[in-house]
């Protein structure tokens, strides 16, 4: 959903008059858009003060007057829930880190759908900003998901709910390279999917967190179908926007397959059909990918100049993404004979991934390096990188790229 629905379709969505794709397009959006939720408490508010003003007409019968009591009470019961929401989270937030997944267990104040769909929201919002921040809040999303009641609810959208709050845990442990944790945890996910009945959006949902991890493992044949099923669904519901997504994400993967000449055009693909002003991050990361592919294409000339017209989108999305903008022009400058500069960038990147814990970038950026001490003849300097990334490659699960690893360090060994 583009645009912001309007009051109708608001009071349609809170009476459950809505078609069940439409209701879930508007729920997808009001999960990122405070200002529609403002716009759900002022209808629902007209909504109840009608009701209640009904009351005051003595033409209704008993039955009529149960209705409205039951419709009341859930009208008021969503309005006083999404007013304290972010209340709730903030007040969540304030206990120490250890403390906050008992004090959800223990309190049925925090057993709220709309808490769980708030801290999927944030969690989605960090996943390339902060990782670590995204792994918290995805893994308090899980603990509120199961302890939300069926009876409240509906079983069908609690354990929608909850494969989504796994999902998403799922993703933020592939980005802070816990592999295994994120495969568990995937399982979970496509568990709670099926017995929630299949919703297409959580599908098509899973399959891409299920296609990212199939890449992040070198998996790519799996990753691509995975990535092209997800692509089909958001095809058919129309919804450009996740649809470009998936297509970025195909790109990316065709590109590490080292599929670039195929991976250029989905990716164009994927960045025509975005709204820049309304998903500027993912403008940002469809161009990196784009970028990426032009520069293993073997036109690093192309590839700079593209970074140079495109580096303002990376300033206001912080320090990691910084830091693979300068883990690209490293490797671009190693195409441009810039060896010097290089080495400073890759070293500079390494770094910075160490002291965030970032170990399948630590790997890859070390890998980058060692190629480059090759081209440079100074195999010491590649054998000291390699013996420590390979340990670490086989603890992550990484088998092509320590294969790799070891393939560099008998290169550097018959130098």
């Amino acid at each position: 959903m583009r645009e912001h629905p309007n009051e109708e379709i608001l009071r349609k969505f809170i009476t459950s008059e809505l078609p069940s794709e439409e209701a879930r397009l508007v729920e997808r959006h009001l999960s990122m858009c405070s200002e529609c939720r403002d716009q759900v408490d002022v209808v629902s508010a007209r909504l109840t003060l009608q009701l209640l003003d009904s009351w005051l007409r003595p033409s209704y019968d008993e039955a009529f007057d149960r209705a409205a009591d039951r419709t009341t009470e859930c009208l008021a019961n969503l309005l006083e829930e999404s007013r304290s929401t972010e209340d709730l989270l903030a007040e969540l937030l304030q206990e120490p880190a250890p403390l906050r997944r008992r004090r959800i267990a223990d309190g049925e104040r925090f057993h709220s759908l709309k808490l769980c769909q708030l801290l999927l929201a944030r969690s989605r919002d960090a996943w390339l900003l902060d990782p670590a921040a995204s792994l918290e809040t995805a893994d308090l999303a899980v603990e509120v998901a199961q302890h939300l009641e069926s009876g409240r609810y509906g079983s069908s959208l609690v354990e929608d709910s909850r494969a989504l709050a796994w999902a998403y845990l799922a993703n933020a442990l592939r980005i802070t390279s816990d592999f295994w944790r994120a495969e568990q945890a995937l399982r979970q996910a496509w568990c709670h999917h099926v017995l929630a009945e299949g919703d297409a959006y959580t599908q098509a949902q899973l399959l891409i967190t299920t296609s990212s991890l199939r890449e992040a493992q070198g998996r790519y044949d799996e990753a691509t179908q995975l990535s092209e099923r997800a692509i089909s669904i958001y095809r058919d519901a129309d919804d450009r926007q996740l649809e470009s997504s998936a297509l970025i994400l195909k790109g990316m993967i065709l590109g590490q397959y080292g599929r670039v000449e195929q991976a250029i055009p989905v990716i164009r693909e994927g960045l025509y059909r975005i709204d820049p002003i309304e998903e500027p991050l993912l403008m940002m990361a469809g161009t990196h990918n784009l970028i990426w592919c032009l520069a293993a294409s073997g036109v690093p000339a192309e590839a700079q100049k593209l970074v140079d017209i495109n580096r303002h989108l990376y300033q206001d999305f912080g320090e990691i993404n910084l830091t693979r903008l300068h883990w690209l022009e490293g490797k671009i400058v190693i195409d441009l004979g810039q060896f010097s500069e290089a080495e400073g960038l890759l070293t500079e990147v390494r770094e910075f991934f160490l002291d965030h814990c970032m170990w399948k970038e630590v790997l890859c950026s070390s890998l980058d390096l060692a190629e480059l001490y090759i081209m440079i003849r100074q195999p010491k300097k590649m054998k000291e990188i390699l013996n420590d990334v390979i340990p670490m490659g086989e603890a992550l699960g990484l088998p092509g790229k320590v294969f790799l690893a070891k393939m560099l360090f008998e290169r550097a060994s018959r130098s």
